[in-house]
This record gives C-alpha cells, sequence and structure tokens, in this order.
C-alpha cells in the first residue's frame, strides 16, 4: 500500500476527472458512430426477391403450399436484364414472392438448363413457369412484363383463373363452347403445343363452316391462331372468307391476309404499297416489321431494309418506352449490313440519353469501329469491361478494336 500526500491527492483525483472526461466523450463517440453505421448500413441495405439455388427436383419434393417459380433465362437476353432490375426490385413483387412463391433462375445454356429447357418447352426468353406442388405447369408468362402487369399475372395464376387447368376444366364441362375452346387453344400456343391447339382450331373451324352467316371475331381469331402454329393456308383460306363475306368493315380480315400471304409467298410487294398508304399506324409498324423479317430471311435489298427500319421507327414517339431497345437494334442491324452508319451512331445516342446501357454501349462501340474510329471504339468499350469485367465479349471487342488501330 502506499501513502499519498495531499499535493499527491488532489492531484490524482484531478486526473481521474480529466480522465473520466475523456472516456464519457470517447464512448459518446463510439455510439454515435456505431449509430451512424446503423443508420447508413439501414439505408443501404436493399430487400432483395428470394430467389433459392435449392436443385428443382428438391424444391417439389418439399413444397407443400406455394407456386414454384421457375425463370428461365439467358446471358445474352436483353428483356431478361430489363426484368431483373424493373420487375424483380419492386417491393410489391418481393413481398408477393416472399409470401407465395418458391423461385429459382435456369439459365437455359449452362448445366441442366437445356434439358429443363426441352422438358418444359422453352422456346424463348424471358419465359416464366408457375408450377404446382406436384410440378405441374399451372401456367407461364412469356416476355418482359413490367412490375404492375407482372404482379397482376401472378395473381391471377395464384387464384387458378384461365390457367390451363380451369380452362381444360371448363371445356370438358362444355365441349361445344368456342369462347373456352379459343382460350384454351391460345394456352396450348403459348406453352408450345401446337398440336393441341390444332385439334381445338379444327373443331370449332368445323362447326363455323355449318354456320349460316360468319361470326367475325370468332372468325378472325381462328385465322390469326393458326398463323401462329404455322398453318398459313387454313389462315390465309379464313381471312379469305372474311373479306368476301363482307362483315369486315374495318379491314382486319383483309391486313392480315395481306401480312400471311407475305409470310408465306415472301412477296412483299402488296404489302408495302398498304403500308405506305394506310393512315393506321399500328398496321403500318406491323407491315413495316413483316416485310424487314422476310427481307432478313431472304438476305436481299438491304437498302431498302435499312430504309423501312427507319420508317418503322420513325412511328415510335419519343415516349416509347422500349425506344432505346429499338433504337439499339437498329444501329446493330446497320452494323452487319454496313449501311446508314452515321445515321445508326446518331441514333445510338440518342438511346444512350435514357442511360448509359451496357449493351448500348456495347453497340456504339461497334458502330464507331464500322466508321473506322477504332481508338473512339475502344474507349467506349472499355466502360462495357468496367461494368462487366467477366463478360468475355467485351474483351473479344477490345481485342478487335486494338487489332484494327495498329
Amino acid at each position: 500500500m502506499i501513502c499519498l500526500t495531499n499535493a499527491d491527492k488532489i492531484y490524482r483525483l484531478i486526473n481521474i476527472y480529466v480522465l473520466s472526461k475523456v472516456a464519457k466523450r470517447s464512448i459518446n463517440n463510439i455510439l454515435n458512430l456505431s449509430l451512424l453505421s446503423f443508420v447508413i448500413f439501414s439505408c443501404g441495405t436493399k430487400n432483395h426477391y428470394p430467389w433459392t439455388e435449392n436443385p428443382l427436383d428438391n424444391i417439389i419434393s418439399n413444397n407443400q403450399d406455394k407456386l414454384v417459380l421457375l425463370d428461365f433465362e439467358t446471358d445474352w437476353c436483353v428483356w431478361c436484364d430489363r426484368l431483373d432490375a424493373d420487375t424483380y426490385t419492386d417491393e410489391r413483387v418481393i413481398e408477393f414472392a416472399k409470401q407465395n412463391l418458391i423461385s429459382k433462375k435456369i439459365d437455359a445454356e449452362k448445366d441442366s438448363g437445356p434439358e429443363q429447357k426441352i422438358k418444359y418447352r422453352v422456346r424463348g426468353y424471358p419465359t416464366i413457369l408457375l408450377l404446382d406442388t406436384d410440378g405441374n405447369e399451372v401456367d407461364r408468362i412469356v416476355g418482359y412484363r413490367p412490375p404492375d402487369e407482372f404482379l397482376s399475372e401472378l395473381k391471377r395464376i395464384k387464384s387458378r383463373d384461365n390457367t390451363i387447368s380451369d380452362l381444360t376444366d371448363r371445356h370438358e364441362q362444355d365441349p361445344d363452347h368456342y369462347p373456352t375452346q379459343i382460350a384454351l387453344a391460345k394456352k396450348y400456343i403459348l406453352v408450345n403445343l401446337p398440336d393441341s391447339a390444332s385439334q381445338l382450331l379444327d373443331n370449332v373451324y368445323s362447326g363455323q363452316q355449318n354456320r349460316s352467316q360468319l361470326d367475325f371475331s370468332l372468325a378472325l381469331s381462328l385465322g390469326q391462331l393458326y398463323y401462329q402454329i404455322g398453318s398459313l393456308d387454313k389462315s390465309i383460306q379464313i381471312l379469305d372468307q372474311i373479306v368476301e363475306s363482307g362483315v369486315d368493315s374495318s379491314d382486319t380480315g383483309y391486313f392480315f391476309g395481306l401480312m400471311y400471304k407475305a409470310r408465306k409467298t415472301s412477296d412483299i410487294d402488296e404489302l408495302l404499297q398498304y403500308a405506305d398508304f394506310s393512315e393506321n399506324k399500328d398496321r403500318k409498324k406491323q407491315s413495316y416489321w413483316q416485310i424487314i423479317r422476310i427481307l432478313k430471311k431472304q438476305k436481299r435489298d438491304p437498302d431498302l431494309e435499312a430504309e423501312l427500319y427507319l420508317k418503322a421507327i420513325a412511328l415510335y414517339g419519343s415516349e416509347y418506352k422500349y425506344l432505346p431497345s429499338l433504337l439499339n437494334s437498329f444501329a446493330w442491324r446497320m452494323t452487319v449490313l454496313e449501311k446508314n452508319l452515321d445515321i445508326a451512331l446518331e441514333k445510338i445516342n440518342e438511346a444512350l440519353e435514357s442511360g448509359e446501357d451496357l449493351r448500348i454501349l456495347d453497340t456504339k462501340a461497334e458502330v464507331l469501329w464500322k466508321l473506322n474510329r477504332a481508338e473512339e471504339a475502344v474507349q467506349v468499350i472499355e466502360k462495357c469491361i468496367q461494368g462487366d469485367p467477366d463478360k468475355k465479349h467485351y474483351r473479344d471487342q477490345k481485342n478487335k478494336f486494338l487489332g484494327s488501330a495498329t
């Protein structure tokens, strides 16, 4: 034990007081920093969509009361990326998924993806399948959907409204009800069962032939659905009947007849003339895209294809939400055709005004390279590499550009 003088005692008390103040301030600082870190972390934490990595067989065997959502995608699918960015980040979609779904992504080109793609008859991307507890398909969503529409579809499927099983039950109860047969045929087409769809359509068509007066709406649906399953002759025959009957005041049957005949014969003259003189914007767009598809498939008249591409794009307003993707498709196609490259650069810059999407930047780099501006192309593709360092395509593009710059 050490004895202290009064001066020592006073000195020690002062030290204790000072140290207590310092300690208190340090503790307060630590608490403040901890609180700040918590706030920052909380603000930065995002509610993510609940994807599972579990094998599909395990998901189905252990599932008791939820729908299984399978999202078929690929690395190169633009609309798959858009679905991820827009729809799967929506809080309402996330909450619905947490409560009602077990969700799994499947890359259709990797691992077991190709096998699952064949099993579930997947033809395009994104394709979203909803399975019941036994692993049977309830319904599917094909293509991109914004959050509101996607959520509405999920709720419909959960309630089993107008699903495959619902329509099948209704058809069995009333086999001759044409609207149900048409609706079920559409569903078979959606799930890529054309033979099943064809049987239903043939039944409806036979019933139409026995009627004294043509049902315009039903006949038009038949013509369009036969077209979708590749039965062009039947489709054109029905549409010609619509025109001959005089029941079509809107020339709808005539228009689709032109569209389908052009696809069958690759003769575009009559459809092109119709498109140029029609005042209906939607029909003009459909006509131009049909002709563009034919020209592209036939690999003929690239000048006309480029001209029609510009005409089609001009029919879309500046507020069209898919305009950047449309401009991107046009610009990339021009690099393939090696036509209108200056216009392609102009359009791709317009597309980038809505944000620096990596795929659009990739297209810009390709356009610049085709314009013999390799150094600028390298600068642009570098942004793509920074955004996605693992994507081999971007690195290959850079090497291509560097090779031509030396």
